[in-house]
C-alpha cells in the first residue's frame, strides 16, 4: 500500500503558491500515495478557481478570504510579522489533531516566516518532517519587508533543526540555509518544474496569431504579473535598441499589471508602440497558446533566490528561453545549449544573448528542442515528489512496498533540542 502523507501550509492558496502546492499533491498522488492538505481558512489550494492566473491581483476573494487578504495587505509590518508568531498556536494544533486522528508517514510543510509549530508537532509523534523552502529569512527584494529578521532567523534555526530534509528552489537558498549551520547532506535542491501532463492539443493559433498582428513576425515575449521588478521597463528599453536592426521582431507582452499603462507610455515615448504587443490579463486556460505563439521567451530580471515557473512553462513546450545569469536560472539551464543568459539588467549582454536567437530559426528550433528534453527529462513535478521521498528513504513505490524512514536523517542531538 502506499504511504500517507500530511501537507501543511500556511499560505493563500492562489497564484504561485497555489499551483506549486497542486503540482507536488497531485505529484504524489499520482506516485499512489495519499495526501492529506491542511490549509489555513480560506486557503484551499484545491478550491474552485485557484488555478494560477497570470492577473493573480484579480482574484475575487469572500469572507475569510477577504480578511485574511486585508491582514496580508494592511496591517503595519511589524503587527503582521508578530501575527506569523502566534499562528504557531493554530499550526501546532491543527497538524497535532491531524496526527492523532490518522496514521502518517510524512509531514511536508512549505517554509512560511516564524511557523515551526508544525514541526513540533511532527516531532512529538516521531513522524518524519520536510520542508519545502522557496524564500527564507534575510532574502532580498521581498515584497514585503522583513521588520524583525533576527527574531525570524531564531525561529528558523530551531525550525531547520527539526527537519529530516529541507527542500529549496535554488542554489542561492541552498547556500543561505548552509549558512546557518545545517549539513548539506539534509539540502536537496529542487527547483520548480513542469506537468507534462497538463499540455492539451493547440487551439486556434493563427486566429490568435492574426488578432495580435503577428503573421509572418519573429515574436519575442514574456509572460507573467507586470510589476516593478520583472523589470519590463528593461525589456522595452532593450527591444526598442535592437528593433531598427530588426524589422520583423516584435515583443509580445502577455499578462497585465500595475505597470501595464506606465511601459505603454514608454514604448509610445520610444517610437516602439506599434512593435510591442498587450494581450491584457490572459485566463489560465489560455496561457500555454500564447507561450505557443513565442518565438523567443525572455525574463528581463527576476529575485536571485526564486525560481520561476513561467521558464518551465517556456522550455516544456520547447520555447527557448533568455534570461539573466542569476542562481534559479543557472541551476537550470545549459547555457548556449538549453538557454541563453546575460548578465542581468546588462543592456549590450543582453543584445547579444537575444541576437543570437533571433537570427536563427535553426537555433531557436534546436534549443528549444535540447530545453523541452532536458525538463522533461530532470524538471518535472513527479521528478520532484520523488526527491521528496527519497530524502526520507520513502523511495519505493506502493506496489513494492515501502521503505522504512532513515532515522540518520535527523541527528539525536536535533531531535532532542527544544525551541
Amino acid at each position: 500500500m502506499g504511504l500517507r502523507i500530511l501537507y501543511h501550509h500556511r499560505t493563500q492558496g492562489r497564484g504561485a503558491e497555489g499551483h506549486h502546492i497542486r503540482s507536488i499533491v497531485l505529484a504524489l498522488r499520482e506516485l499512489g500515495h495519499e495526501v492529506d492538505v491542511l490549509s489555513p481558512a480560506g486557503g484551499d489550494p484545491f478550491a474552485a478557481g485557484r488555478s494560477m492566473p497570470v492577473n493573480v491581483e484579480a482574484a475575487r476573494v469572500r469572507g475569510v478570504e477577504r480578511v485574511g487578504r486585508w491582514i496580508s495587505r494592511r496591517l503595519p509590518n511589524v503587527i503582521f510579522e508578530l501575527a506569523e508568531i502566534g499562528y504557531n498556536l493554530v499550526a501546532w494544533r491543527k497538524v497535532r489533531a491531524a496526527l492523532r486522528r490518522e496514521r502518517y508517514d510524512l509531514v511536508y510543510e512549505r517554509y512560511a516566516f516564524y511557523m515551526v509549530g508544525g514541526a513540533l508537532a511532527a516531532g512529538a509523534r516521531d513522524v518524519p518532517f520536510v520542508l519545502e523552502a522557496n524564500e527564507v529569512s534575510g532574502v532580498p527584494a521581498r515584497t514585503r519587508q522583513q521588520i524583525l529578521p533576527r527574531l525570524a532567523g531564531w525561529f528558523e534555526r530551531r525550525l531547520f533543526a527539526r527537519c529530516a530534509s529541507i527542500h529549496c528552489v535554488s542554489s542561492y537558498l541552498r547556500a543561505m540555509i548552509e549558512r546557518q549551520g545545517v549539513a548539506p547532506e539534509r539540502i536537496v535542491l529542487a527547483p520548480n518544474a513542469f506537468d507534462p501532463s497538463q499540455i492539451s492539443p493547440p487551439g486556434d493559433l493563427e486566429g490568435l496569431r492574426d488578432r495580435l498582428g503577428l503573421r509572418s513576425r519573429t515574436v519575442v515575449g514574456f509572460v507573467g504579473w507586470f510589476t516593478y521588478w520583472d523589470r519590463l521597463d528593461f525589456l522595452i528599453d532593450t527591444f526598442a535598441a535592437f528593433a531598427p536592426a530588426h524589422p520583423d521582431a516584435v515583443l509580445l507582452l502577455i499578462g497585465d499589471g500595475p505597470m501595464t499603462d506606465a511601459l505603454r507610455e514608454q514604448a509610445r515615448r520610444l517610437g516602439v508602440e506599434d512593435r510591442v504587443r498587450f494581450t491584457g490579463a490572459v485566463p489560465r486556460s489560455q496561457v500555454f497558446d500564447h507561450i505557443r505563439l513565442l518565438d523567443v521567451g525572455v525574463l528581463p530580471h527576476s529575485n536571485p533566490f526564486g525560481s520561476p515557473v513561467v521558464m518551465f512553462e517556456m522550455m516544456g513546450l520547447g520555447i527557448p528561453v533568455v534570461a539573466p545569469r542569476l542562481a534559479p536560472m543557472r541551476d537550470v539551464l545549459v547555457e548556449g545549449v538549453t538557454g541563453s543568459m546575460f548578465e542581468p539588467l546588462d543592456a549590450d549582454s543582453y543584445r547579444v544573448a537575444i541576437t543570437r536567437l533571433v537570427d536563427s530559426a535553426d537555433e531557436r528550433r534546436s534549443m528549444g528542442s535540447r530545453a523541452r528534453v532536458r525538463v522533461l527529462e530532470q524538471y518535472t513535478w513527479r521528478r520532484n515528489a520523488e526527491r521528496i521521498l527519497a530524502s526520507v528513504g520513502l523511495e519505493a513505490s506502493p506496489a513494492q512496498g515501502v521503505a522504512a524512514p532513515l532515522a540518520a536523517r535527523r541527528a539525536p542531538s536535533e531531535r532532542a533540542s527544544q525551541p
